[in-house]
């Protein structure tokens, strides 16, 4: 992060913050995590009968592959919530920014000021609030009062990054989202094989028909415990990731939507009034003017698809009319061989 408050001075286009507001590092949850649900997970296997405990505990704490599901899906789970709570910062900020701080000053200030002004009475309200440095309409702000022509970058730049560093910023929860189910695969194919392994080693340990059954009575528990190792990793892992990829989707439409009503409060509300405040009219007439100079060449386009039309029209006409003829002709011939 940059500054938690807004930088003074005149706005330039070299320090405007392009970091996105509502990313979260994942190290902070991947420790809390490991706090909360390894470290029990040791004390449990050093210190308690893991055979002996609830059914409940078998199946979170009763191998080594439940501990490392519940562990990713702890810390993902924190992590989205943490950047819940980030965005919720940053709709709140942004709310101060749109309709607390920009039309008060946007009133206060002559149509005919710059931009430096509009920043500098940007600054006094916002000096005593907490809106932070990165805040995406603050940042559409910055940059836009630095440019001298008031052109169409900052829409450019905004509309692509924007939905850019959203889409990276939930790149490690979508990895989770697929991690935890090929964790309970994986102790599946861990049990399963367990479970051969003991079968096998049962079967030829002994030498006659008569000792099978007791080898396979002493090696049955192992068998059973390993197959039930292989199916509690999958459903473990099968109920958790269900509830963590809803949990992602909602959040990821919120931020969708949260980006999408930035867009339509900047292009319908403020970005108008900035370019009325800072003469942006006169541009706004410049360049209508000089649409409608680019429009000559597709009005001649126009008027070339239209002569072509009525070309072909006739020449419509003309095709019909001529097999009206051969038509005709060869009617009248063939009643003179009738005939």
């Amino acid at each position: 992060m940059t500054e938690e408050t807004v930088s003074r001075g005149q706005p330039t286009a070299v320090a405007i913050s392009r970091q996105y507001p509502v990313e979260q590092a994942f190290f902070q949850p991947l420790l809390l995590g490991a706090i909360l649900v390894m470290i029990p997970a040791l004390l449990i296997h050093f210190f308690l009968d893991v055979q002996s405990m609830h059914r409940l505990m078998k199946i979170l704490f009763g191998n080594w592959i439940s501990p490392l599901i519940l562990w990713f899906f702890v810390a993902s789970l924190m992590h989205l919530w943490m950047k819940r709570g980030r965005l919720n910062r940053e709709q709140q900020q942004t709310e101060v920014v749109a309709k607390s701080a920009l039309p008060v000053v946007l009133s206060e200030t002559v149509a005919s000021a710059e931009g430096s002004g509009i920043w500098a009475g940007l600054q006094q309200k916002l000096s005593s609030s907490q809106v932070s440095n990165d805040n995406l309409l603050l940042t559409r702000l910055r940059l836009f009062l630095a440019q001298s022509h008031h052109t169409g970058e900052v829409d450019e730049a905004f509309g692509i990054t924007e939905r850019e560093y959203m889409r990276g910023s939930f790149a490690l929860s979508r990895f989770m989202v697929w991690a935890i189910p090929i964790l309970g695969f994986i102790g599946t194919v861990w049990g399963i094989s367990n479970g051969i392994a003991h079968f096998s080693d049962a079967m030829t340990a002994t030498n006659s028909v008569t000792d099978v059954s007791s080898m396979l009575k002493d090696n049955l528990p192992l068998v059973t415990n390993s197959l039930a190792t292989a199916f509690d990793t999958t459903l473990l892992a099968l109920l958790l990731s269900v509830p963590l990829m809803m949990t992602m989707i909602s959040l990821e439409k919120r931020e969708e939507a949260y980006l999408i009503q930035l867009d339509q409060q900047w292009f319908h509300e403020i970005k108008p009034r900035l370019e009325q405040e800072v003469g942006g009219l006169t541009v706004a007439t410049a360049v209508v003017g000089d649409s409608s100079h680019s429009m000559a060449p597709v009005q001649s386009v126009a008027n070339e698809i239209k002569m072509l039309s009525t070309q072909v029209g006739a020449l419509q006409e003309t095709m019909e009319d001529l097999y009206e003829m051969i038509f005709e002709s060869r009617l009248s011939d063939f009643k003179k061989h009738g005939q």
